[in-house]
Parts: structure tokens; sequence; C-alpha cells
């Protein structure tokens, strides 16, 4: 389930990377944008994807006449009232009865969906609400479900503080998720005659909301003779899931009593053969996109993270430095702004190309997100590190590219370059440490590397 919902969260990160390069997407950009995403044949479960754009009172008037100008002519924001900022919904996929009911909906006053909100805005990263339950769709019924936060931030990188990253919030792309549709295929159907799963928004004793429930009716099964509850953690809530056998199952180990252990654990063992099997498959499948960025091939910030919880340990027993690369590409915004954005992508996979050749087997080259990347560099020093960033900026400057036939001239980097000694514990220090280096060398003038001091 955790690799089921990175794989979305990577589709929304995306979808915050355009919203950011884009700056002011139209109605008409976020159409064609999200029927790429081919949402009913990649993302199954997904009601809408939208942009709630960060509104100060100050300007409301001003964005309730721009989107009309669009062609929504009753656009307004809501609830009514003034306060400090807005968070309304300008943009939103699939149109249709529910998007016109969702347009200029402000979400930041429903304390359930802010307390998400403010999570994904000061942390930088993904963040879910508790359960909520959509109106009734295509299905013909209502369903349970809960929404997916990305924020999306004003400028050329992510801002290293929460109260940096409060300041150039632009707002937050997000997806509304039915909890049937996004499980299909997670559940194994062919275990569903022997076997009823619950995933619970919280403690099951804490009187917590239920996001599934595959029990027939929803029937009470105390019963049952087989159960198994197993919390985890996901995006700042934390979810359980019960398995419990159905009474076909109960009822027909009880007549085959006869046969002993001998039936029940065959059929058992089969039972979780197959189902292991089944399962292993999909998370094999959902893990390798889940830690990769779709774009590029590059590995992505989840697989950094899980990663380096090995090498800083390895690390330490050699007495070896980490090395550090943040990098972005410059005047990227005038880049898509030029050419357009498939020039853009095409850009950001060139420069994936690049960084893969100049990358060892034990580097780790990812993508963050926008056209910030990074590179961690296990044995290398601060000089070392800074040799390599060097190198792949006079590589980078040195390409001549054309795309659809057109010339786009060249195209640079700017790098920040820090290194954590071995004896050194702080990770997050040593990424924000190579930040602020990279803000500096765009500062200078940018196409420049500049190592923390």
């Amino acid at each position: 389930m955790r690799m089921r919902l990175g794989a979305y969260e990577q589709m929304a990160q995306v979808a915050a990377a355009h919203v950011a390069a884009t700056r002011s997407p139209s109605r008409t950009s976020w159409h064609e944008f999200v029927t790429m995403l081919d949402l009913d044949g990649r993302f199954p479960g997904v009601q809408a994807i939208g942009f709630a754009e960060r509104v100060p009172l100050a300007g409301r008037a001003a964005h309730v006449k721009r989107v009309r100008a669009e062609g929504l002519a009753a656009y307004d924001i809501g609830p009514a009232g003034e306060r400090p900022q807005y968070f309304p919904i300008a943009l939103n996929e699939p149109a249709g009865a529910l998007d016109a009911r969702a347009m200029g909906y402000d979400a930041y006053t429903e304390p359930g969906r802010r307390t998400a909100m403010e999570r994904a805005r000061d942390s930088g990263e993904a963040a879910i609400t508790g359960r909520i339950v959509l109106a009734a769709d295509a299905l013909g019924s209502d369903h349970a479900g809960f929404v997916l936060y990305v924020p999306v931030y004003r400028g050329d990188a992510r801002p290293a503080t929460p109260e940096a990253r409060d300041t150039a919030l632009a707002g937050f792309v997000y997806a509304v998720l039915r909890m049937p549709l996004l499980m299909r295929g997670v559940l194994d159907e062919d275990a569903a005659p022997v076997l009823d799963v619950q995933v619970i928004d919280g403690a099951p004793d804490a009187g917590a909301a239920t996001l599934l429930d595959t029990r027939q009716g929803g029937e009470a099964a105390s019963a049952s003779a087989f159960r198994r509850a197993v919390s985890f953690p996901i995006d700042g809530r934390t979810w359980t899931v019960q398995f419990t056998s159905r009474p076909e199952f109960d009822e027909l180990v009880a007549r085959r009593r006869s046969w002993g252990l001998l039936t029940s654990g065959l059929l058992a063992s089969i039972l979780l053969f197959v189902l292991t099997a089944t399962l292993m498959g999909n998370w094999n499948r959902a893990h390798q996109l889940s830690m990769r960025d779709p774009l590029t091939g590059l590995y992505n910030r989840r697989y950094l993270d899980e990663t380096i919880g090995r090498e800083l340990p390895r690390a330490r027993r050699l007495q070896e430095s980490v090395g550090v690369i943040a990098l972005d590409i410059d005047h990227f915004k005038r880049l898509n702004d030029t050419f357009g954005h498939d020039a853009g992508d095409y850009v950001l996979r060139t420069l994936g190309e690049q960084l893969r050749a100049a990358t060892r087997d034990s580097d780790i080259a990812c993508r963050f997100g926008g056209e910030e990347f990074g590179i961690i560099l296990p044995g290398a020093s601060l000089s070392a590190a800074r040799a390599k960033a060097e190198a792949l900026r006079a590589s980078v400057e040195a390409l001549k590219l054309e795309f659809d036939g057109k010339a786009l001239g060249s195209f640079t980097i700017s790098a920040g370059v820090a290194s954590m000694p071995p004896h050194a514990q702080d990770w997050t220090f040593t990424l924000q440490t190579a930040d602020r280096a990279l803000y500096v060398a765009k500062q200078q003038g940018r196409n420049r590397v500049v190592a923390a001091a």
C-alpha cells in the first residue's frame, strides 16, 4: 500500500513541478497536462487532480477577475468571508459537474484538510488527510477516500527551512483519491472468497474512520477463526490493516476438521504462497516505479531517503566522507517560455543522461523535482566533489541542443557542493549546506560551482 501511494505521490510531484515551471497555468494547459497523465489507465482511483492557489486578501479581487476571464463567469471564492489568505481551487480535472462545484472552494477552511496542507507546506513533502466521504461519481455511489497534497513553491529551488517555505508557498497540487479503486490490484482478488480486509485511518480502538472494508455489508467478524492487524505510518498519518477470515473459509475448516492440521496447514500454505507471490510481484513493480523519476529515469528523493540510511553507517565504518552536489538548470523558466514545455522536458532528460554518464555505480544521482537535481558521492571529499561538479558544469555548457528542428543553444547549470565528514551525524544539515552553496552560486551570476565554506 505504501509503494502504491508512493507512485501516486510521484505523479502529484510531477504536476507540482509543471505548475511551478508554468507559474500561472491556464485551464486549457492544465486539461492537456492531465490528459497526458492518463489517470484512468495509469492511476486508477484518482477522482480529481487540481491546484489550490494561495491568494492573499489583498489579491482576492484580482484573482477572481483573472479566473472569470478564463471562461468561468460565476467563479468566486467560498466559503464567503474575509481571511488573511485563501487557497481556492483554481484548476481541477477532469472537468464536469463535480468540477463546477469544486471551483473556488477554499479547503483551507476545513480543519482536517488544513492540517494536511500545513504539514505539506512545512515539510516540503506530500501529506494526506484523514478519511473523507467523496461525492457520488460515475460509479453511482459515495466512496470513502482522502486527499493528497503536494506544495508548490515560487523560485528556482525548494526553500531550505519551514519559514522560507511558508514565504515561498504558491499553493498546493492535490489529488482526490477513492480508496476502493486505489487498492485494486494491491489486494489479491483470488483471496477475496476467503479473506476480508479493512483499512482504518488510525487505531481500531480509537474510534478511527474506515477507509476500506471488503466485508459484506460491513458485518462484524468477531467470530472469525483467523485475524491479523498491522499498523504503519504513511505520509504523516497511521493506517491499520486488519485481515479476517471469511465465514466460508471458517466453515470449510470446521467441516474438514477430521483431517486435522494437515488439511488446514496445506490450504493455508497454498493460500499464503499465492498471496505472497502476487503481493511481492505487485510490490516490486510499485517499488521500482516509486523510486524513479518518470521523466529522467534518475532516482528520486524517496529513494535517497531510504538509501542514505545504509550509506552513512558504511561511510563511518570506513572513515570516509560523503560528498553532496546540489544543482539546477539556470533560467529554466525562460527556456520553457521560449521553446515550450516539451523542449524543457527534453533538456531535463538530457541532463539526466549527463548525470548518469558522469557518475560511478556507487554514486546516487537524483531528481528532486522541477529543475532541481542532486548527486550523492560516497567516499568523496569536498575537493573531489567540487571537481566532479565543475567537470559536469563544463560538459553541460559544451552541449548544443536541438529540439523539433530548432536550436536551443547552450544551457548551463549552477551547483553547490558540501561534504559530510565521517564523524558527523546530521545528514539534513549537509543537504541544507549544499543548498545554501547553490543559492550563492546563483547569486554570483549562475553557471558556476560554489563549495560550502
